[in-house]
C-alpha cells in the first residue's frame, strides 16, 4: 500500500464529489485516488507533510515547494511572448496579455505543484466604461472536470471559490457546460456554518444551505444562468503537468511535479530530522553531582535559576556516586554519515523529479571538468524543461485565442485574429550551449528534419509571416545576384569574341599592305 492509501480522507480540504453530483446532477470525473493525491501534494506543498504533522520530531526541508519553484523558475526565467500587430484588436490583446505573464511565474508554481492549473478570462467594465479582460487562475484543488472527450479535453467542469467570515464559509460553485455550440454557465452560492474558528484544515466536505447569489456582496452582480451561443469550446484554459499520470491511468489529469518522489521527499525529511537531532544530543555538555553543586542565592536566601548559557551547558541535580564531582559529555558526532546518507536520498530525489544533479544535492566538482561536460549535467533538466515550456505555450495560445472570441462576443474591438502575430522566446542559454544546439538544428534543416521557417522563428525570433517574408527576401536577393553574375559572364564572352574578331582583321590588313601572302603549313 502506498502512502496515498494510507493517508487516504486525512485531509479533506476539496469538497466530495457527492457534493458536486448533488447538486450539479453531473458525477465528476475525477476518481478518489486522484482527489487524495492532490490533497496531499498541496499539503507538501505547504510544508505540512501528514508525516510532519503527525510527529512533531520530524522537520520538514521544503523540497516540494523548492522542486515546484525550480521547475517554474527555468521554465520562465527568459520567458518573452511578443503580440505584434497595429490593429486596435493587437493592440488591445496585447494590453491586457501583460496581466498574464506579470504572474505566470508564480501561477505556474501552483499548477506544477498540484498538477494542473486553468486560467479563467472573463470581462468586466472598468471605471472609464470601457471593457477589459480580467483572469482567474483556478488551482487544482478549486477543480472539478466533468466530462472529457475522446481525446482528453475537457467538455465539462465546476469550479469552486470561497469566502470566508468569523463563523461561516460562502462557497460560490461555478458551472461550465458545453452542448454544441451553446456554452451555459451557471453561478450557485452556498453558505456553511460554523461556530468553531474556520481554517482549511477544517472545512469539511459540505456546502451547506444553497443562498442567493445578492446575498453575497462580491458576487452579487453574477447572473444566476449565462448561455454564450457560437462556441466551439470552454472559455478557459488548462495547464497540464506533462508527464505520465502514475496515480489514475485513465484520467487526464496532470500530476505534481514531485508525484514520483513523494516517498522519498519523506525519507529525506526523516534523515534531515536525524541529522537536526545528532546536533542537539550531541551537545558539549558537563554532568554536575548534587554534592557538588551550590545554587546561586537570592537576596531572600532562595536558589536562583542559572544563565541561560550556563544552565544549557551545566546538568546539575544528578548522582555520580562517590568518586566523581563532574563529567564532561562530548560524544562522538556521526553527522558525516547521515549527510551522507541525506545527500544520497537528494540525488534519487533529483531522479525521480528529472532534475539536474546539484539542484538539491551537495554535488561537488573536485574533478576537473569542461564546460560542455557541466551542461551534460543539465541536460535532464533541460529536457523536462522544454516539456513544460511546449505545455504551457498552448495554454497561453489558448488563452489568447479566447482573448479574441470575447472580442467578437461583447464587440469589444473589430477586427480578427489575423489582424496580430503571435511569437514566444524562451532562450534556454543557462540550461543548454545555445551554440551546439544551433548546430543541430542547421543539420536538421539540412536534412530536411527542420523547416527554414521554424529556424528562422526560433532563432530570430520571427512570426511565420515574418519568416515567410525573409525567405522570399533572401530569395529573391539570390536570384537577383544569379541574374548579374550570369549577364557579366555573357558580356565578357561577348567582349571577347569582340577582342578575337578585332584581332583578326588588324594581322589580315597588316598582311595586305605588306603584300606578304598569308603563311599556312604544309601538311603533306
Amino acid at each position: 500500500m502506498n502512502l496515498i492509501d494510507k493517508l487516504k480522507g486525512a485531509f479533506k480540504r476539496m469538497f466530495s464529489a457527492k457534493d458536486i453530483e448533488s447538486i450539479l446532477y453531473v458525477q465528476p470525473a475525477i476518481s478518489s485516488e486522484m482527489k487524495d493525491a492532490i490533497e496531499l501534494w498541496e499539503q507538501m506543498y505547504k510544508n505540512k507533510s501528514p508525516w510532519c504533522m503527525e510527529d512533531p520530531n520530524i522537520k520538514s526541508l521544503g523540497l516540494a515547494s523548492l522542486i515546484a519553484s525550480e521547475k517554474a523558475r527555468t521554465a520562465t526565467i527568459e520567458m518573452q511572448v511578443k503580440i505584434t500587430g497595429d490593429s486596435d484588436r493587437a493592440k488591445f490583446i496585447k494590453e491586457n496579455f501583460k496581466k498574464v505573464t506579470a504572474n505566470i511565474r508564480k501561477n505556474l508554481e501552483y499548477g506544477i505543484a498540484l498538477g494542473g492549473l486553468v486560467i479563467k478570462p472573463y470581462v468586466v467594465m472598468g471605471a472609464d466604461n470601457k471593457y477589459k479582460i480580467e483572469f482567474n487562475y483556478v488551482k487544482a484543488t478549486d477543480f472539478y472536470p466533468l466530462s472529457f472527450s475522446a481525446n482528453g479535453k475537457i467538455t465539462e467542469a465546476a469550479f469552486v471559490e470561497r469566502i470566508f467570515t468569523k463563523d461561516s464559509i460562502y462557497s460560490k460553485v461555478e458551472y461550465h457546460q458545453l452542448v454544441g455550440t451553446t456554452l451555459t454557465v451557471r453561478n450557485l452560492a452556498f453558505k456553511n456554518n460554523n461556530n468553531q474558528s474556520i481554517t482549511f484544515a477544517n472545512i469539511g466536505n459540505q456546502l451547506g444551505t444553497q443562498i442567493s447569489l445578492k446575498d453575497v456582496p462580491e458576487w452579487s452582480n453574477l447572473e444566476d444562468t449565462v448561455q454564450i451561443t457560437n462556441v466551439d469550446e470552454l472559455l478557459f484554459a488548462y495547464f497540464r503537468m506533462p508527464q505520465a499520470n502514475t496515480i489514475d491511468l485513465t484520467s487526464p489529469l496532470g500530476v505534481s511535479g514531485f508525484s514520483r518522489a513523494v516517498d522519498l521527499i519523506r525519507d529525506a525529511d526523516e534523515q534531515y530530522s536525524d541529522l537536526l537531532w545528532e546536533f542537539e544530543g550531541g551537545q558539549l555538555a558537563i554532568d554536575v553531582d548534587r554534592t557538588a553543586f551550590n545554587p546561586l542565592m537570592d537576596k531572600n536566601g532562595e536558589p536562583t535559576a542559572l544563565p541561560k548559557f550556563q544552565n544549557r551547558l551545566f546538568r546539575h541535580g544528578l548522582d555520580l556516586g562517590e568518586d566523581d564531582t563532574y563529567n564532561v559529555f562530548s560524544p562522538q558526532l556521526r553527522d558525516s554519515n547521515i549527510i551522507n546518507g541525506l545527500n544520497n536520498i537528494l540525488m534519487h530525489v533529483e531522479d525521480a523529479c528529472a532534475l539536474a544533479r546539484g539542484t538539491i544535492s551537495n554535488v561537488t566538482y573536485s574533478e576537473a571538468r569542461t564546460a560542455t561536460e557541466l551542461k551534460i549535467l543539465k541536460q535532464r533538466t533541460y529536457a523536462a524543461n522544454k516539456d513544460i515550456q511546449t505545455e504551457l505555450q498552448g495554454t497561453l495560445d489558448h488563452v489568447i485565442q479566447i482573448m479574441d472570441k470575447y472580442c467578437d462576443l461583447y464587440n469589444i474591438v473589430g477586427g480578427s485574429s489575423d489582424d496580430y502575430e503571435v511569437a514566444y522566446d524562451w532562450d534556454d542559454s543557462i540550461l543548454i550551449d545555445k551554440d551546439s544546439e544551433r548546430q543541430v538544428d542547421m543539420l536538421d534543416v539540412n536534412e530536411g528534419r527542420m523547416s527554414k521557417v521554424e529556424y528562422r522563428m526560433k532563432w530570430y525570433g520571427e512570426t511565420e509571416v515574418q519568416a515567410n517574408e525573409s525567405l522570399q527576401r533572401i530569395a529573391d536577393e539570390q536570384t537577383e545576384s544569379m541574374k548579374r553574375q550570369q549577364e557579366m559572364l555573357l558580356n565578357n564572352q561577348d567582349n571577347s569574341t569582340n577582342n578575337t574578331d578585332n584581332s583578326t582583321r588588324d594581322n589580315l590588313d597588316r598582311a595586305h599592305e605588306s603584300n606578304e601572302p598569308t603563311k599556312t603549313k604544309d601538311k603533306s
